[in-house]
């Protein structure tokens, strides 16, 4: 009787009929309670009604009876469904250990690690998975998937163009190809690939991002904007979604900006994540009144009050009224002790002139637990300097031995370093196409290109990161190496490009003092540089002064003058901004992160 009720389930979850199945395995139950199979039965038809909690019960009741692998990987499967990796990632272990050739266990773990952003695991997961069955589609996908992540875009492409010779219309193989070839500069064959990827799979809102992000970059962008609201309409409530499409619609200068944000909040006033994006954006336009609304109103409704204070809190601050920003941001602290709040908090004391030494205590804490955080480092510095702890400062902010400027190495193939850096700007001017700095970014009156520079498969391009590199290369080999300074404790002596772009200032441009949260180290690469910089300080990159207003300001305490040619290499945890140019000439340059890399032999 057992045997057969088992199959008669196993038959009603293949048709779909999961209730059908609850109703057979319920009048087992009594004879089935020790068999694994019953209880993986159970789960599977509680998983498919989404009683996730159910399913997980009966999960553990079939591994405790027999820890069978494909049942560990399903149980595996239902955590990361729910976020909870850490667990998923246990089960994966377990099934794995117990047969680590299960294809299943191996996918899905590499599925998972690149959820969480560890391409290099996931490249292996998949890797293994090749090795025992090479014809494996959606192995070949996701380690084409982790190469693109690991900025290996040659060898994903060469895996994305082997699973379409055998599968034409595989839709995440055009989507990955897609990606790779815009991300080396291919915009125009980009586009075809996501135009098939789109008629092959018409729903996906993730296709539809990446074309429109590719209609971008071929200068296309009525098509773009167009893709761009086609993906909120399948996913209209996605909050990553309204930030690419408003960063887009802000740089071309697009009457619809910030409209898709207030659409969301029409539908739905208490949902804090479309509030708070669209009054960060309102108060970069100065709107800041406007911004403080935007969150009360969706605080009135019922949205997530402790995100919503923490927010009120930098609104207010910004617009100098420091006594109520430090007031919103110890509502949000007591309310949730999550990191965000506590930073907020120290920022807002900070600003406030209030006390020096909790807000540094808090700060000691965070970057205790977030070492590599760019942000909370600059936040300690300033802290450091506010509450006079000089020589800690000086150690962590060491201006005349971390900042080093250098001059290129032209290639020989040029006539002389004003015919290279000309060849130079002259390719990167092209990509230029935008009308409008990037709302969200440091930059004021000027351009930005889009996407990562260096990952363009273009002749100048390229040249120009190896004279960068040779450079980096020998500053790395000069810094200092282990110890406790977040700087050099993490120095191998070798890198890599963490993140490039162009940046093209004109009259009354400048950056606002800022850091690199991608970066460890950072800098900036000068291809044109007005002559203005000669007399004021017009132009000149200034370190020390924080981003944030305050009762008590700080003043910046180092400038370098740019030079054309020359590179300044800097930690990104250093406040830095420039001054302002007063004159009609433009200034182009080239900035970059860098990240560390291990040991190579």
């Amino acid at each position: 009787m057992l045997e057969g009720g088992l199959k008669q389930a196993a038959s009603l979850l293949q048709a779909g009929d999961h209730q059908a199945a609850i109703d057979v395995l319920t009048t087992l139950e009594a004879a089935g309670g020790e068999s694994p199979d019953f209880w993986q039965l159970v789960a599977l038809a509680h998983k498919g009604l989404d009683q996730l909690g159910e399913a997980e019960a009966s999960y553990l009741k079939s591994l405790a009876l027999n820890p069978q692998p494909h049942v560990a990987t399903n149980l595996a499967n239902l955590y990361k469904q729910q976020g909870r990796f850490d667990e998923a990632e246990n089960r994966y272990q377990q099934a794995l250990g117990a047969d680590p050739s299960n294809l299943p266990a191996l996918v899905n773990y590499g599925q998972l690690l690149m959820d969480v952003k560890r391409a290099d695991a996931a490249a292996n997961q998949f890797s293994a998975v090749l090795e025992i069955r090479p014809e494996h589609v959606n192995a070949r996908i996701g380690l084409g998937q982790a190469l693109q992540q690991l900025g290996d875009q040659q060898g994903a492409v060469g895996l994305f163009q082997e699973v379409l010779a055998e599968h034409k219309d595989n839709a995440a193989a055009l989507n990955g190809l897609g990606i790779s070839l815009k991300t080396m500069g291919y915009a125009d064959e980009a586009v075809h690939s996501l135009q098939r990827a789109h008629e092959v799979a018409p729903n996906s809102a993730n296709v539809l991002l990446n074309l429109a992000s590719a209609l971008a970059c071929a200068d296309r962008p009525e098509e773009a904007v167009a893709a761009y609201e086609a993906m909120l309409r399948r996913e209209p409530d996605n909050p990553d979604f309204h930030n690419y499409f408003n960063g887009y619609l802000g740089v071309i200068g697009h009457k619809d900006y910030l409209g898709s944000y207030r659409q969301a909040l029409q539908r739905n006033p208490a949902d804090a994540r479309f509030a708070v994006p669209l009054a960060r954006k309102l108060l970069l336009e100065e709107k800041g009144e406007e911004a403080f609304d935007v969150l009360l109103k969706s605080l009135e409704a019922g949205g997530d009050s402790s995100m919503l204070r923490r927010e009120m809190s930098y609104v207010k601050r910004e617009q100098s009224h420091f006594k109520e920003a430090l007031g919103y941001a110890a509502a949000a602290r007591d309310e949730e002790a999550n990191p965000a709040n506590e930073r907020e908090l120290a920022t807002a004391m900070m600003a406030a002139g209030a006390d020096y030494e909790e807000a540094l205590a808090l700060l000691r804490s965070l970057v205790e637990r977030f070492p590599e955080d760019q942000g909370l480092w600059a936040l300690l510095a300033t802290g450091l300097r506010y509450a006079d702890y000089d020589a800690e400062y000086r150690a962590l902010v060491d201006y005349d031995n971390m900042i080093k400027v250098r001059q290129i190495a032209i290639p020989e193939e040029f006539d002389g370093d004003a015919d290279g850096l000309a060849f130079f700007r002259e390719s990167l001017l092209r990509l230029h196409t935008t009308q409008h700095h990037p709302v969200e970014q440091s930059m004021i009156h000027g351009t930005q290109t889009l996407d990562d520079l260096f990952s363009r498969r273009d002749s100048a391009i390229q040249k120009l990161t190896a004279a960068l590199s040779d450079q980096l290369l020998s500053i790395l080999s000069s810094m200092p190496q282990g110890g406790l300074n977040p700087l050099y404790r993490r120095n191998t002596g070798t890198f890599k490009f963490s993140d490039s772009w162009s940046v093209r200032l004109w009259r009354d441009g400048f950056h606002k003092n800022h850091f690199h949260s991608q970066g460890w180290l950072s800098s900036a690469f000068y291809l044109t540089v007005p002559s203005a910089v000669d007399r004021g300080g017009e132009g000149w990159i200034k370190f020390g002064e924080p981003g944030f207003k305050a009762r008590e300001p700080l003043s910046p305490q180092y400038w370098v003058k740019p030079r054309e040619g020359c590179l300044v290499v800097f930690p990104s945890y250093l406040w830095h901004g420039t001054e302002p140019l007063k004159t009609a000439s433009e200034r182009v340059t080239v900035g970059y992160d860098i990240l560390p890399t291990a040991h190579t032999q």
